[in-house]
């Protein structure tokens, strides 16, 4: 206490009108210099310490015996010294809750911040631009193989989607194999570019 707080609270007015002020100042000093041993020892003062500490024994037992100097069990007792420790561990415990708190706070702050942050890189994930990206590279090993019009052809009709969609085409499909949808696309490309013959219409000998 007395490293935390060196001084206590010295009410005047007090001191004044009080019984102390008409003993002599003998007596008045010896109480401020118990009063200064107590809360320098944390209010745990024994009677014997008091008097070692003032090399008085008569003065300490008057000063007990005019009860401005109470005693429990062999140790000082100085009660407006005791209500002032109280009112400080009362205020340190609260102070000392609210920075527990205040630190809740924060880390709830932060955890929920990293919670943010980690949403936020769950939608880049999902971000559609993003897996454009990544549906294209997907295609690039195709391009020798179906050349880069078709690949291009493919990658512009599966990656449709709506200003508000969050999928693309090819990602509304219950499944969806890259080599057999491209296989499939080829083939359908070829099927189209099949030179049509009509039938004649008349015949010729």
């Amino acid at each position: 206490m007395s490293k935390e707080l060196p001084f206590f609270k010295f009410n005047a007015t007090e001191w004044i009108t009080g019984n102390i002020s008409y003993e002599s100042f003998e007596l008045q000093g010896a109480f401020i210099s118990v009063c200064a041993e107590y809360w320098n020892r944390n209010n745990n003062l024994t009677i014997d310490e008091a008097k070692l500490r003032l090399r008085h024994a008569t003065i300490v037992d008057l000063l007990i015996e005019k009860n401005y100097l109470k005693t429990k069990k062999n140790k000082i007792v100085i009660t407006f010294l005791d209500k002032e420790r109280e009112e400080i561990e009362s205020k340190r415990l609260k102070l000392s809750e609210s920075g527990r708190k205040g630190g809740l706070s924060r880390a709830k702050a932060s955890l929920k911040q990293g919670s943010s942050i980690k949403e936020v890189d769950k939608d880049k994930e999902y971000n559609i631009a993003e897996r454009k990206q990544k549906f294209a590279f997907n295609l690039a090993s195709f391009v020798d193989i179906y050349g880069k019009q078709m690949i291009r052809d493919f990658y512009d009709y599966w990656t449709e989607h709506g200003e508000k969609d969050k999928k693309m085409r090819y990602e509304k499909e219950t499944s969806f194999n890259l080599d057999a949808r491209l296989n499939r696309w080829n083939k359908n490309v070829q099927e189209r570019n099949k030179p049509k013959f009509n039938a004649p219409t008349t015949i010729i000998d």
